[in-house]
């Protein structure tokens, strides 16, 4: 009479085998797919005062989709001239169910600065987070939050910033993975 019998070399082997999904998960995430700020430049050739904003374009995951579809919308924050740009609240993107803010405890300049977005998924109030240093540092390749292009047009012009280079030729985009959360982050 033979018996089956599992060597127990390999029931560990057999519990991976069982726990893995047969299809691969679909992770959410953000992705910043455009950036465009505009900030006042040092004397004595800079604009010291200018209207300064940044604004981005976003796609997100659909939280009334159940397979993964995404929506795309922009958010913009601005300080009028004489104002110094900085930390700013949250603040809904042209699709209100997206917000997004520049972190107090991000900001360094307008070179360097942390930009979170917020996505309400629930009517009670939970949703997706994600945070993301965005830098320019164009001397160090090796810095993996430098994504930003920043320069100065000329005399007596603000400093211009964008993902896309000094000429356009190096599009770049801004994935984030959230966490999801019972309540918008204060």
């Amino acid at each position: 009479m033979h018996s089956l019998a599992i060597p127990t070399t390999l029931l560990p082997l057999l519990s991976l085998a069982l726990g893995r999904p047969l299809e691969p998960r679909d992770t959410a995430e953000f992705t910043i797919t455009s950036l465009s700020g505009t900030f006042p430049s040092p004397p004595p050739y800079g604009v010291p005062s200018v209207n300064s904003s940044v604004s981005i374009a976003v796609t997100y995951p659909d939280p009334s989709s159940a397979t993964g579809a995404t929506l795309d919308t922009s958010c913009k924050v601005g300080w009028p001239a004489g104002t110094t740009p900085g930390p700013t609240a949250w603040t809904p993107c042209d699709d209100s169910t997206l917000q997004f803010r520049m972190t107090a405890d991000g900001w360094t300049s307008y070179a360097n600065f942390e930009v979170e977005l917020w996505e309400t998924m629930t009517a009670e109030g939970a949703g997706l987070d994600a945070t993301q240093i965005i830098r320019s540092d164009p001397g160090n390749s090796s810095d993996p939050n430098a994504y930003m292009f920043c320069l100065q047009k000329g005399k007596f012009n603000p400093t211009t910033c964008s993902l896309d280079g000094p000429l356009g030729t190096t599009p770049r985009t801004i994935v984030m993975t959230p966490i999801t959360e019972s309540s918008r982050p204060n």
